[in-house]
């Protein structure tokens, strides 16, 4: 079996400098080197790929259009048969990418893990050489579908949210239960290939059709607002999507859904609106609290999503997927994963 492994970047990929950790070229081929030994001393032939240059990106700069190419990496492997892939990601923003590729990548019949480190491979301790073995040991077992590998905890793509800046143990599984780490995983002799395959959708196929720079256009049409007590929102009045962080069960200020109903009252197409909020554990329902409620948006006709229980980075993931995948009805891929008041 082969499996691909692609390099971004990332801390994983850093060396502590003057002034900083910042990606580095002799890291990044030291992990070619770590990586190649474990699995070919498993029996599994591993096929590299560094997407933004040798040293790669910080994650920080990682946008929809690198999600696009990412996919597109992902996606070629898949469809050639690739048993599995690795992906080495920087921690800031790896559970969007994560919950991203969840979306893109539902039903995948082999592991689609990311893991990196919150410490450079100079460090020490350093927490990268755990987080690598127990990503690739996953891609050497029976775990299906997208996950994020951390800190020996195995997170679901679309549960992942990172919750500490720099403790080794940085994520979480919102409202989710991680698998942990058992030592057996890829050390079957029993394990197969599995013969399912794989090919993409129709809303991925779309999808990839964006080069990065329409991607970036297409998802700038999105927008957020966190809101604090006391404070205003700063509204484009073009946006096709618009993200409300509010509190509790998806509450703001009724001066603010005034402010929201002002802005788009001479739209024909008002923007979808997802009601989340500061609040990550639990379902959200904003339309449990009268008149502060974000779905009492939909009373005038805006069409109202709520967060559920998902991170936001999945919220913010499906709604670039969502405008990316159908245009014309971004509505349509909303409504599969999050409930609606209209």
């Amino acid at each position: 079996m082969n499996v691909r492994v692609l390099l971004t970047g990332g801390t994983i990929a850093s060396g502590f400098r003057e002034g900083g950790a910042e990606p580095d070229g002799a890291t990044a081929r030291s992990l070619v080197g770590l990586l190649d030994s474990f699995f070919r001393e498993r029996g599994v032939v591993p096929l590299f790929r560094s997407l933004w240059g040798e040293a790669g990106l910080d994650s920080s700069d990682l946008d929809p259009g690198h999600w696009v190419v990412l996919t597109r990496e992902v996606a070629e492997a898949l469809e050639e048969g690739c048993g599995g892939v690795l992906i080495l990601h920087g921690t800031d923003t790896m559970a969007y990418t994560s919950a991203w590729l969840s979306l893109c990548l539902a039903g995948v019949p082999v592991s689609v893990v990311l893991t990196g480190s919150q410490f450079t491979r100079d460090f020490t301790p350093e927490d990268g050489s755990v987080n690598l073995r127990g990503a690739a040991q996953v891609l050497c077992s029976s775990f299906p579908g997208v996950w994020l590998y951390f800190n020996w905890k195995l997170i679901p793509g679309a549960r992942a949210h990172k919750a500490r800046a720099s403790h080794p143990d940085a994520f979480v599984s919102t409202n989710g239960i991680p698998v942990y780490f058992n030592p057996e995983w890829g050390l079957s002799s029993s394990f197969e290939h599995p013969k399912k395959t794989w090919s993409p959708g129709k809303d991925l196929r779309a999808l990839l059709a964006h080069t990065p720079e329409t991607a970036r256009a297409v998802c700038s049409r999105m927008g957020w607002h966190f809101c604090f007590p006391g404070c205003g929102l700063c509204l484009r009045g073009d946006e096709e999507v618009l993200g409300l962080v509010g509190y509790g069960a998806g509450n703001v200020p009724q001066r603010l859904l005034r402010q929201v109903e002002e802005t788009y009252a001479k739209r024909d197409r008002k923007p979808l609106i997802l009601a989340c909020s500061q609040a990550e554990g639990d379902f959200k329902n904003p339309g449990a609290y009268r008149n502060v409620g974000i779905a009492s948006l939909s009373r005038s006709g805006f069409r109202v999503f709520s967060q559920m229980d998902s991170p936001l980075e999945f919220v913010h993931a499906l709604g670039c997927f969502a405008l990316l995948a159908r245009p014309e009805a971004p509505e349509d891929v909303l409504s599969r994963h999050l409930k609606t008041f209209s």
